[in-house]
Parts: C-alpha cells; sequence; structure tokens
C-alpha cells in the first residue's frame, strides 16, 4: 500500500511507535519529541490498528450529459444575446450543477460562441516626452477666510519635468488657456 506524498512518520517509524507505547508504556508526548512530529500524529498512529494510511474513495466525477449539452444548446438558440453567465443562472433549477466555464466549453465545441470583430489599429503614435505638456486641475479649499474653492492650474514639461502653477478662482476654459500661454512663454522650448 502507498504512502502519502506529505506524511510525517514512514510505516516502518509507525509501527516502532505503536510497539514502543504498548510494550514500554511511553507517553504520547515522550514518543512525539522521540520521533519530531506533533503528539496528535502519535496518538492517530497508537490507535489505529493498520500502520498504513486509509485509502481515500475517489469522488464522483460529474460526466456532461448529453441532456444538459441540448438544454444548454436550446437556451442560446432562443437568447443568442446571453453569455456563460446568465446560460448557468437560467439552468440552475434544472441541472444544479450548471457552471459557466463549463457551459462555455460546450459553447465552443458546438460553434455557438460570438465571434468579436478585432478592432483596427491607430496608424498614427501619440508622441511620448519631449514634445508634450501635462495639464492638471487641484480643486483647494479657499485660504484667507474665503469660502469655496481656489484652483491650482498647472503645465508639466515631460521631458525637462519642469512644472508652471498659477492659482485662479475658477478653472474655465478661457482661464486655464491663459495659464497655458503664460506655461508656454515660461516653460524650456520643444526641441
Amino acid at each position: 500500500m502507498k504512502q502519502h506524498a506529505k506524511a510525517t512518520l514512514t510505516v516502518a517509524k509507525r509501527k516502532q511507535v505503536k510497539l514502543l507505547f504498548e510494550t514500554q508504556s511511553l507517553s504520547k508526548s515522550e514518543l512525539a519529541r522521540r520521533f519530531g512530529v506533533h503528539r496528535r500524529t502519535i496518538a492517530k498512529w497508537v490507535e489505529r490498528d493498520s500502520p498504513y494510511d486509509k485509502p481515500v474513495p475517489e469522488r464522483e466525477k460529474r460526466v456532461v450529459t448529453p441532456e444538459y449539452e441540448q438544454a444548454i444548446a436550446g437556451y442560446r438558440r432562443v437568447n443568442p444575446s446571453h453569455g456563460a453567465m446568465r446560460i448557468a443562472q437560467a439552468l440552475q433549477s434544472e441541472f444544479s450543477f450548471a457552471h459557466r466555464g463549463t457551459i462555455s466549453i460546450i459553447l465552443k465545441k458546438r460553434g455557438l460562441t460570438r465571434k468579436t470583430k478585432a478592432r483596427p489599429r491607430t496608424k498614427w503614435k501619440i508622441p511620448v516626452g519631449r514634445h508634450r505638456l501635462q495639464c492638471d486641475v487641484q480643486e483647494l479649499p479657499a485660504i484667507k477666510g474665503n469660502t469655496g474653492f481656489e484652483y491650482k492650474i498647472s503645465f508639466i514639461h515631460l521631458k525637462t519635468r519642469w512644472k508652471y502653477s498659477e492659482i485662479h478662482p475658477d478653472c474655465q476654459t478661457e482661464t486655464v488657456a491663459a495659464v497655458y500661454q503664460r506655461a508656454m512663454d515660461n516653460l524650456p522650448p520643444f526641441s
């Protein structure tokens, strides 16, 4: 009989534990210290009749039945826009083991999946680094007893990481455009 992979004691040591416990009347704690295992491990092997592992019953394997496959295919034909998750929820009352993973496999096998169209790639790329400015607008609480908010408008030169900032009472388009113009005047040129 095979010994499982994570066994702390070999079959020979299990026999030795049982023999020492019965003949020399050593305590379970003493045996645990001697063999370098937990006291419960010793207790388990002392109380068992056999030094071999108990056989583990094999789990019942579920086989996808033809009725289940037909139910999935029939539901998909009636509701072509529903995905595997919705199909699993709909079939849960009839088939308690309905699962979206199994349904996806069955739909692929029967050719009932929706094919998505690949998006065309853009032919141009956004320039990165030296040719760009980044704009940040932060909403700050008003200072010096004013109520409401003030806005910190910043432009960052992405090549040099230099920053130009101004604080204004609003962040309307005209204000941001004026700050942008002053930032272009004060930040290093793009070259």
